[in-house]
C-alpha cells in the first residue's frame, strides 16, 4: 500500500529549500500570458517559488527572461508587476545591461576592470511560448518546452485553444503548503463530499485520473444529461492546472509563498469577450475554489498539529497523488 507524505514535509523550511532548487529551479513553469509581453519593450516581474524573475520583449521582437536580481548588490533591474522599458537598469544604483543581460554600464562606480565575468551580466533563464502562455526555467538547460510537453500537447489540440483570449487573472492566497492544493487538485474522491456543483454537473461514477505520462495527469468524466461542464482537466508538474472547455479555459497556478502559504493564480482565457460570458466562467470557479480553500487551509492545520502520521492513498482514486508525491520525493532526494 502507498502512503501519503511525511506532513513535515509541508511544514519544514529546510525542506522547502530543497524543493526550490531541485524542482521548482529544473521545471518548465508556466509564467504569464503571452498577450502580457505582446510588445517591444513590454515585461512582467514577479516571483516564482520566491525565485524573482522578469521576461520582456526586446527591440525586434524576441522574447527574453533574466532573474530579476542585479549582480552588484541585488537590486531589482525591474519593479514587480507589468509595463514597458526601454532599457535594463537597476533601480538601485543604476547599473545598466543591453538586452543580452550584459553590463553596458556601472555607473559611477570606479575601476570595473577587476570584475568577473558572473559581475557583468544578468543571469539569463530559459523563455518559451505554447499555447497563448508564456514559460520560463531558471536553470538553463537544452530540453525545449515543446519535447518536455509531451503528450500533453496532443491533447490540449483537440480543443480550439488558438480562438481563446487571455481575458482575466484572479489571484488568491491559500494558508497551506503549496502541496496540499496540488494533493487536492489531483483526485476526484472529494468531489462528492465538498463541490455540490460539481456533483450535479458530472456523472461522478465516471470519474477517472489517469497519468499517462511522467510529466502530466487528466482527468475524465462524463456529465449528466444538459450540463455544460464537460473538458478536459490536466495537471503538468509540478504546478500547473489546464480546465479546458469548448469555449474557453481556466489555467490554475499554484505557487508557493514560502512553506506555509500558496498563491494560487487562476489566468481566464475565453473565446468570448462578452462581459456576461467571463463573469460566469469566474463565478463558476470561484465557488469550486472557496470550497477547495477551506478543506486545505483545514487540511494544512491537522498536518501541522502532529495528530497525523501519513495515511494510505486509494489505488483506485489517488493514484495521481501517488505519482506526484513519489516523483517529487525522488527529485528532492536525489539533489542532496
Amino acid at each position: 500500500m502507498v502512503v501519503a507524505l511525511d506532513p513535515h514535509l509541508y511544514r519544514d523550511p529546510d525542506w522547502y529549500r530543497r524543493e526550490r532548487f531541485s524542482v521548482w529551479s529544473d521545471q518548465w513553469l508556466m509564467f504569464c500570458a503571452e498577450s502580457e509581453v505582446a510588445t517591444d519593450g513590454s515585461y512582467v516581474a514577479a516571483e516564482i517559488a520566491d525565485f524573482p524573475v522578469v521576461v520582456a520583449r526586446r527591440p525586434g521582437g524576441e522574447l527574453v527572461g533574466f532573474l530579476n536580481v542585479c549582480p552588484h548588490r541585488a537590486g531589482p533591474i525591474l519593479w514587480p508587476g507589468e509595463g514597458t522599458t526601454g532599457n535594463l537598469v537597476c533601480r538601485y544604483h543604476g547599473w545598466a545591461f543591453n538586452w543580452n543581460g550584459e553590463l553596458v554600464s556601472a555607473r559611477d562606480f570606479g575601476d570595473a576592470a577587476d570584475l568577473c565575468p558572473e559581475q557583468r551580466a544578468l543571469t539569463t533563464i530559459d523563455v518559451s511560448v505554447w499555447c497563448g502562455m508564456v514559460f520560463i526555467r531558471i536553470r538553463q538547460h537544452s530540453t525545449p518546452l515543446i519535447e518536455d510537453l509531451g503528450g500533453l500537447v496532443e491533447v490540449v489540440d483537440r480543443f480550439p485553444v488558438s480562438e481563446f483570449g487571455f481575458v482575466r487573472r484572479m489571484t488568491r492566497t491559500l494558508e497551506c503548503n503549496w502541496k496540499t492544493y496540488v494533493d487536492n487538485y489531483l483526485e476526484g474522491y472529494h468531489v462528492q463530499l465538498i463541490h455540490p456543483s460539481l456533483t450535479r454537473a458530472l456523472d461522478m461514477r465516471t470519474y477517472r485520473v489517469e497519468v499517462p505520462e511522467d510529466g502530466y495527469c487528466h482527468h475524465t468524466c462524463d456529465t449528466t444529461e444538459g450540463s455544460p461542464s464537460g473538458g478536459a482537466w490536466l495537471f503538468r508538474y509540478p504546478n500547473l492546472a489546464l480546465n479546458i472547455y469548448a469555449d474557453g479555459m481556466n489555467v490554475e497556478r499554484i505557487i508557493p509563498v514560502g512553506e506555509t502559504r500558496t498563491h494560487v493564480v487562476y489566468d481566464y482565457y475565453s473565446a468570448s469577450s462578452a462581459e456576461s460570458d467571463i463573469e460566469s466562467m469566474l463565478t463558476m470557479s470561484n465557488v469550486v475554489l472557496d470550497e477547495d480553500q477551506a478543506m486545505c487551509e483545514q487540511v494544512q492545520r491537522s498536518l501541522d498539529s502532529g495528530a497525523y502520521v501519513g495515511g494510505p492513498l486509494s489505488p483506485k482514486h489517488e493514484i495521481a497523488v501517488a505519482w506526484f508525491q513519489e516523483r517529487l520525493l525522488r527529485e528532492a532526494t536525489s539533489a542532496s
